[in-house]
């Protein structure tokens, strides 16, 4: 185990409620655009479009829904059918075992209740589950031993406790499996690797013509409360947001969205639209991506052509507590 991760899994197992400070060091999991893709030998792998543009994609974004419609245009003369995938935020097993993250579905692999349609129609997408320790896929090992590949699947105590000792003590060893507690027969494990977690698709783009997809899923959002004195300014200059002053009581909520996968299509996004939705007109909405505006109450709005995200999205929503 290299000595960056040996470290984080230390600190997690002495820092446990500290979970603030865990966030500086692991950041919070994103969601990202549709891309192309192939299924390869290790899952899906990402392709880049040579004939499918994105026309448009309509992005809107709250703390509790988020939903992105596109028109994608097939620019050749020939239909086009290809995998469609949409990658869920990566859970990481040290965050979900110290940090309370606002996971929408707590116990199952769809943890954001991911919804497709395609022309309006609902799209049965397929699900691909797979668990990664420094970078090294253990999807395969796990299915073995037995064990959950998803880091929030709720058998994952009952599986640990019917591995044999061999395997257990190997695991141990090579620390996919982590204890907080330093002794006795009944200690609690955790899952020391990475779940992603990918949706997929067959999609047909016809020739010279246009589809519309669009779909909804619900954001892990992180964030914690904050009083007049705690160090707020610093917390919110990631997010250009230096010049807010707070001076009562308010709750962070941050949202992640990886928006450069939208250069794995033909072009830049001709038309792109983003907006923000906040729950009171008294929340403030921060972020370094430039030209968004506020249009109303509690909606930002900004609008682009011709649109290469050479960046992430990283939104901050300071709320009044409540």
């Amino acid at each position: 185990m290299n000595t960056n991760k040996r470290m984080m899994v230390h600190f997690l197992r002495m820092m446990r409620f500290d979970w603030a400070a865990i966030v500086v060091i692991a950041g919070w999991p994103l969601a990202a655009n549709d891309t192309l893709a192939t299924l390869g030998a290790g899952g899906l792998v990402p392709l880049k479009a040579a004939q499918i543009a994105m026309e448009r994609e309509d992005l809107e974004i709250s703390v509790h829904r988020i939903t992105v419609r596109y028109v994608f245009r097939n620019n050749s003369d020939k239909d086009v059918e290809a995998t469609v995938a949409f990658p869920l935020p990566e859970l990481e097993g040290g965050l979900v075992e110290h940090v309370p993250l606002e996971l929408p579905e707590k116990s199952k692999a769809d943890f954001v209740d991911f919804e497709v349609t395609v022309a309006g129609k609902p799209v049965a997408a397929k699900m691909e589950v797979r668990a990664f320790h420094l970078g090294v896929d253990i999807t395969d090992r796990l299915r073995f031993a037995g064990l959950p590949v998803s880091v929030i699947d709720e058998g994952f105590a009952a599986a640990v406790g019917k591995l044999s000792t061999q395997q257990h003590s190997q695991l141990e060893k090579d620390e996919l499996l982590v204890s907080d507690d330093v002794g006795g027969e009944k200690r609690r494990y955790w899952a020391n690797w990475n779940t992603r977690v990918q949706f997929y698709w067959t999609q047909r783009f016809p020739a010279r013509g246009t589809v519309e997809v669009q779909h909804k899923y619900r954001p892990v959002v992180g964030g914690v409360y904050r009083v007049p004195g705690d160090s707020v300014a610093s917390r919110i200059k990631p997010y250009c947001g230096s010049g807010v002053i707070t001076r009562h009581p308010v709750r962070e909520r941050q949202i992640r969205y990886i928006l450069t996968t939208a250069n794995n299509w033909s072009g830049p996004i001709r038309k792109f639209r983003l907006s923000v939705v906040a729950d009171s007109p008294d929340d403030i909405v921060l972020t370094c991506m430039p030209g968004l505006k506020r249009i109303g109450p509690s909606r930002y709005e900004m609008a682009r052509s011709d649109f290469r995200p050479d960046r992430k999205l990283d939104l901050e929503i300071l709320q009044p507590a409540r």
